[in-house]
């Protein structure tokens, strides 16, 4: 499955930041850092296995617990932001 950001959010990165709008539900967020870097990998890469592994090397290094912990929490956050709409995931 490949993932890419909807068509309904409009997106801009500031810093160390992502600021999005979402057009149909009027919604905006900023991202903190990690959830910048999981929606830039998102854009980059597209594929869930990818972009948890890559976090996982920048921010684990060579602990497993940690790694564990970050592949979990990118799930969630992939998850959530498919459950909000403003990712998609199609077949790839």
């Amino acid at each position: 499955m490949s993932l890419r950001i909807s068509d309904a959010v409009i997106w801009q990165e500031t810093e160390d930041r992502v600021s999005l709008f979402h057009t149909e539900t009027g919604d905006f967020n900023t991202l903190n850092e990690t959830g910048s870097r999981i929606w830039q990998l998102v854009v980059s890469d597209g594929e869930r296995e990818p972009i948890a592994l890559k976090l996982s090397r920048e921010f684990a290094g060579n602990n497993p617990a940690v790694s564990r912990r970050i592949l979990t929490d990118v799930q969630e956050f992939i998850d959530m932001m498919l459950e909000t709409g403003l990712i998609e995931e199609h077949p790839a």
